[in-house]
Order: structure tokens, then sequence, then C-alpha cells
């Protein structure tokens, strides 16, 4: 007999695959998906910021009435829209890993137009306990419900915890390199916005993993939930001092 809660993970498990199937489907230069071309222009930056602003409205909501309401809407409808911010630089970055090398490129997608601003806000929403991560992030959302339909999962080597903070460090070391010019990251430039075998590679891997282990990408993975992370340990190591 399935659960109630294992349906609904099955449903947004469709819902997020289907949606990322589509979006995988799109290019820079509009051809493929023409009804989608927007996804690649300033206004849906525009329009991604105003909804970063709006979700402190939903934080000030959640302290106020002391729980979140209609957070499975909230994780669908926020998820289906931070879909192809988080997405779309994986699949179609102009360089071999996504996301750090921002500054330099040559004709910034939504998320590098806005990527400051947008990190900023995932991280400041997520100080009061990961709200980021566990309403709105649709890594955070497809993930947790890969966790509910997979009854199998296996716990990792205590130590790999450690990756998080690895993966932070090289992260932000490499983002360092975009302000000593460009001859720093040619070794990371494709040059236009394709396929990258590097992250396409890593996220089917992740994808796969995440039906055996909890969360691979939320816990060994992802520098903003290893920032949360961080945040939650000093701020408990204040409370016991």
């Amino acid at each position: 007999m399935i659960s109630q809660g294992s349906k609904k993970a099955y449903i947004l498990f469709c819902i997020f695959s289907l949606a990322g199937f589509v979006l995988a489907m799109t290019d820079y230069s509009g051809k493929s998906l023409p009804l989608l071309y927007f996804l690649w222009r300033p206004p849906f930056s525009i329009f991604i910021r105003i909804l970063c602003v709006t979700l402190f409205g939903f934080l000030i909501l959640k302290w106020l009435s002391k729980k979140l309401l209609l957070r499975d809407w909230l994780k669908l409808i926020g998820g289906i829209i931070f879909l192809p911010v988080l997405l779309l630089p994986v699949l179609r970055c102009y360089f071999k890993v996504p996301y750090v090398f921002c500054r330099s490129c040559p004709d910034k997608c939504p998320w590098g137009i806005s990527r400051t601003f947008f990190f900023s806000t995932f991280v400041g929403i997520n100080l009061s306990g990961r709200f980021w991560c566990t309403t709105f992030c649709p890594f955070g959302t497809f993930q947790e419900c890969q966790t509910q339909i997979s009854n199998k999962h296996f716990k990792p080597f205590w130590k790999l915890g450690v990756s998080s903070y690895v993966i932070l460090f090289l992260v932000t070391g490499m983002y360092f390199l975009t302000f000593f010019g460009l001859q720093w990251v040619g070794l990371f430039e494709l040059g236009e916005y394709t396929w990258a075998v590097v992250s396409v590679s890593a996220a089917v891997l992740i994808i796969v993993l995440a039906f055996f282990v909890t969360k691979p990408w939320c816990r060994y993975i992802c520098p903003i939930g290893t920032i949360a992370e961080l945040t939650f340990r000093v701020k408990r190591a204040l409370r016991h001092e």
C-alpha cells in the first residue's frame, strides 16, 4: 500500500522531471523551443529578483504564524519558477563548471546577470531554519521526493560530509580567479552555450545516487546548504558559550 506522502512525492517527482526535460531542450538561440526563449533574457532575471524579495515576505509570515501555510504548494510553484535559474547553467553554461565564472562570461544568462543578488537572497532566507533549502529550492524538493519514493537508502562513509566544505573552498577559489583576468579561467571556458559533459554527467550521477543515498546534493555538495550548515554550527556554539 503506497502512503499518501509517497503519492505526493511521486507526483512532484514526475512534474519536476517533465519540467527538467523541457528545459533540457531549450538553448540560448531560442531555435529549439522559441516559447521558452524568454528564460534566457534579462526580463526573466528581473522577475526572479522581484520573487526573491517576495520570499522575505513569506519568511516574515512564517515567523508570525509559527508555521508555513500551504508548504506543498510553495514547494511546487517556487520550485518550478526557480528551476530554470538553477538548471539552465548546468545544461547550457559558457563554462565547464557552472555558476562560478559568471563575472567572465561575455553574454550572461539570467543567472549570470543577477547571480550575486540571487545567491545573497538564498543565503539570507536560509538563516531561518534553511527556509530556502526546505521550501523553495527545486533541487532540494526533487531529491526529497526521490528519498520518499525509494525504500532503500545507504549510509555513506561518515567522513564524506567533509566533501561539502572542500567543494565550498574550491568554488570560492575558482570564483576569485575571475578577478585576475580571463587567462585564469580559460581552462574552464567552452566558448559557447552548449552541453558541458562534466556538469551534465555529474548531474546524472547525483540524480541516480539520490535514489539510494538521502539527498546527496544537499548534504555533500551544495555550497548554499554548506553555508547554512556553518551558520547553524556557529549559532549553536554561541548559545553554549
